[in-house]
């Protein structure tokens, strides 16, 4: 995971062009998101659950008017809800969005953001427990992961930042897999649902 982390890391910085000079700012990010977990069954349904980020950003210029790149490498800690277990997931959070924004007058700017997000599971990425049934369960983290973030936010002063932004996975997050025992009580069958987990996040920054 390591490598994969410092392979992306790398590639972001290669990919900032020879402009760089033209950095607007290096800053802190942190803010809220609200978790909404989806299972490819009908048996299972979860209610939103809550977490937070915080980390480093960096918001570079780019030579198009208007246009620049967010990356930022942030700390993520989130509960995850599944069959009456609540679970920590911890993450590193890699987003790179490409920005287009507007001055509304001398202080105030709007933008508009999308691109990729790039995780990477640190914490426990597998959980066992037994139900109120005494049923076994498993739910199994992906360990990496690709998103795309879409959002819209404000911008004060050319320091501070507040944006919403909604975050939807190429893939699965997670699987989820449950035993039931058969109408003889002897034998145990497994059943598997995959889980998707989107996201809303509110974030608030500020560039030195």
């Amino acid at each position: 995971m390591r490598r994969r982390l410092f392979v992306l890391l790398l590639s972001v910085v290669l990919t900032v062009p020879l402009w760089s000079e033209n950095l607007v700012g290096f800053g802190f990010r942190g803010g809220f998101e609200l978790t909404e977990m989806n299972f490819n069954t009908n048996a299972l349904r979860e209610s939103n659950r809550a977490g937070f980020y915080v980390g480093p950003t960096l918001r570079i210029d780019l030579p198009l008017t208007g246009m620049d790149l967010d990356v930022a490498l942030l700390y993520s800690k989130r509960d995850l809800k599944v069959a009456g277990e609540t679970m920590g997931q911890k993450s590193l959070l890699l987003p790179v969005n490409a920005r287009y924004g507007v001055g509304v007058g001398d202080v105030v700017g709007i933008f508009a953001s999308i691109g990729p997000q790039f995780s990477f599971n640190i914490g426990d990425d597998i959980f066992y427990w037994k139900d109120k049934d005494n049923n076994n369960n498993q739910y199994s983290l992906q360990n990496t992961m690709i998103s795309f973030n879409l959002g819209m936010g404000v911008t004060i002063g050319g320091h501070l930042e507040a944006g919403v932004y909604y975050n939807i996975p190429a893939g699965k997050t997670a699987d989820f897999t449950w035993d039931r025992l058969g109408s003889e009580l002897r034998n145990t069958t497994w059943e598997r649902a995959k889980s998707k987990t989107n996201a809303w996040h509110v974030a608030v920054s500020y560039y030195f």
